[in-house]
């Protein structure tokens, strides 16, 4: 990929880093030799927040969009990169001392970054609070992504209620190690599953 370009996305391999067990990584090569020639493939097992992927309101909301139900607008265009590391609970504050909600789309660099592709997670990753989560619809950002498993720390979802529940979509588990703060151009495109809560997503930024 031209240097001009960084894939901020988390490779899917069957040691990665995920949430829970219910949530580990298959990767089998089949070899197949009927046909026209031998050739191979491969089977996957993974679910919907595998790696770098795209929250659908539907993953908390009972009645909310599904992943294919998303616009292709929210999920390319101008982003801004703002730089939170040093905090572990992310407040609303933070986020206004920060400039978020300048643009409709943010990421949050955190120090997360830091253990996203090679583990372990602290037992309290870099999160939002509820507030923060709250502060982001209010001030009309429309898509939020963040550099740790998840939006909320372990054993919580009020800032995932937060979020989705005001139709703001999620990425999570973006490296965003080598990503100075800034403004780029964002392109994340999750898989097209029906119906689906969510879905995994290669995630890509263009210095501006």
């Amino acid at each position: 990929m031209p240097a001009n370009y960084l894939d901020i996305s988390v490779p899917v391999r069957p040691d990665m880093l995920v949430w829970s067990q219910d949530e580990s990584v298959c990767v089998e090569s089949i070899e197949i030799a009927e046909g026209a020639a031998p050739h191979r493939i491969t089977a996957l097992r993974i679910v919907s927040h595998t790696g770098t992927h795209v929250d659908a309101p539907r993953h908390f909301i009972a009645d909310g969009s599904t992943v294919d139900e998303i616009s292709p607008e929210l999920l390319i265009g101008r982003v801004r990169v703002y730089d939170l590391r040093g905090t572990t609970a992310i407040t609303a504050e933070a986020l206004a001392a920060a400039g978020v909600g300048d643009l409709p789309r943010a990421l949050l660099k955190t120090d997360n970054s830091r253990w996203i592709r090679t583990g372990p997670m602290p037992q309290t990753p870099a999160h939002l609070t509820e507030d923060a989560a709250r502060h982001l619809a209010a001030s009309g950002v429309s898509l939020v992504g963040v550099d740790g498993l998840s939006v909320d720390r372990p054993e919580h979802a009020a800032a995932h209620l937060a979020l989705l529940g005001a139709g703001v979509i999620v990425i999570e588990s973006l490296d965003l190690s080598a990503v100075e703060p800034g403004d780029y151009h964002l392109t994340c495109l999750p898989l097209l599953i029906t119906g689906a809560d969510g879905a995994p997503a290669r995630a890509i930024l263009r210095p501006r």
